[in-house]
């Protein structure tokens, strides 16, 4: 019965995702970026064991994204993506003045303080305005569920499913649109663009 209620979970993540994907494909490429949702605050630890909310981040645009450092399969090239989202961002002149990227880990067990400076470092993270977050398992994936990300644990093997999701918040904390960390033909640039755009509002 168990096996069969995490099938069904799963199903109904896929499910999510594919209206989610829906949605990405319905906005034209020029389309202005509208409001989801307002986003949830939230108060999760830093590398330096400070507590930071994403009310802390007011007036920058942000990318937020849910995973796990020890992830078989996506979350490592997705942050790879972002670093390199975030290379482009210091290029501009933006990073950590305007911009920022928050990484927020739902395995606390695993992503300790000092595995998440390891993982951060392998991407060559710019700490003045990429944050690796951590907090209680339940509650990181409740915040990630009213993102509109889907976290699924397997209680058999202790490995995750979920949404491979960056989402943009703006500097007045509203979620405005989600990109996909899966599309291997994500155009970095108009993301940039996007964040940039954004943080000007």
């Amino acid at each position: 019965m168990q096996k069969n209620g995490f099938k069904i979970i799963v199903i109904v993540l896929l499910v999510g995702l594919i209206g989610t994907f829906g949605y990405m494909l319905m906005k034209g490429p020029d389309q202005k970026i509208g409001v989801l949702q307002k986003a949830p605050d939230f108060k999760l630890e830093n590398l330096d064991g400070k507590q930071v909310s994403l009310g802390d981040t007011t007036g920058k645009a942000k990318l937020i994204y849910f995973y796990y450092s020890t992830c078989p399969d996506v979350c490592q090239p997705t942050t790879f993506t972002l670093s390199k989202i975030q290379d482009k961002l210091v290029e501009k002149g933006v990073f950590g003045t305007k911009t920022a990227l928050m990484s927020i880990t739902f395995d606390p067990t695993n992503d300790t303080t000092a595995q998440l400076k390891e993982f951060s470092q392998r991407f060559h993270a710019d700490y003045k305005g990429w944050y690796f977050l951590r907090g209680e398992e339940a509650s990181v994936i409740d915040l990630a569920k009213k993102f509109g990300v889907l976290v699924v644990k397997d209680p058999k093997t202790g490995t995750y499913t979920h949404s491979n999701l960056f989402l943009l918040v703006d500097g007045k904390g509203d979620l405005r649109t989600y990109y996909s960390g899966n599309d291997e033909d994500l155009d970095l640039d108009k993301v940039v663009s996007d964040l940039i755009k954004i943080s000007k509002e």
